[in-house]
């Protein structure tokens, strides 16, 4: 068996730049983040830093992941929909225009919701959490400092 080269084992091959992500998904920024965000995936820090200690990692199994996410097509879908609106409006084109302000395309987070909460009680665990946040900035004074026996009361 031949040996491996550099490059392709350990820390270079378990983690991979967000550049090298976003080529790979072939997304922007903008639906990179959101992408993470909706399935709860961040960046991490690995000991040794391949390509430079100001890069920021992400597990390369995490962007494998992604790269099966039927929300990839659906942003890649979208983008080619804002470009030709995009075109149909420089070219003064209102009938295009119009068509396909009408079908814009349109993505659903059930999929998602479903695989984060598979049961109904985990989705109620992590909404008390979520109405205790809301109480909390509710009850919040508009200026000055709040107390910590309110804070200590939602916890």
């Amino acid at each position: 068996m031949a040996k491996l080269k550099k490059g392709q084992r350990g820390n270079a091959t378990n983690y991979v730049t967000r550049r090298k992500a976003l080529q790979k998904l072939q997304l922007s920024l903008a639906d990179f983040r959101r992408l993470c965000i909706l399935k709860g995936i961040f960046p991490r820090d690995p000991k040794k830093k391949s390509e430079g200690p100001l890069k920021t990692y992400y597990l390369a199994k995490d962007i494998q992941f992604l790269a099966h996410e039927p929300l990839v097509d659906k942003f890649r879908e979208m983008r080619s929909h804002r470009r030709k609106l995009v075109r149909a409006k420089a070219r003064n084109e209102p009938g295009v225009v119009k068509t396909l302000m009408e079908t814009q395309p349109t993505y659903q987070l059930d999929h998602i919701v479903r695989e984060r909460y598979p049961q109904f009680n985990d989705a109620l665990r992590d909404l008390d959490d979520a109405l205790c946040m809301l109480h909390l900035f509710a009850a919040f004074p508009a200026v000055g400092k709040v107390n910590n026996r309110r804070v200590r009361n939602c916890a």
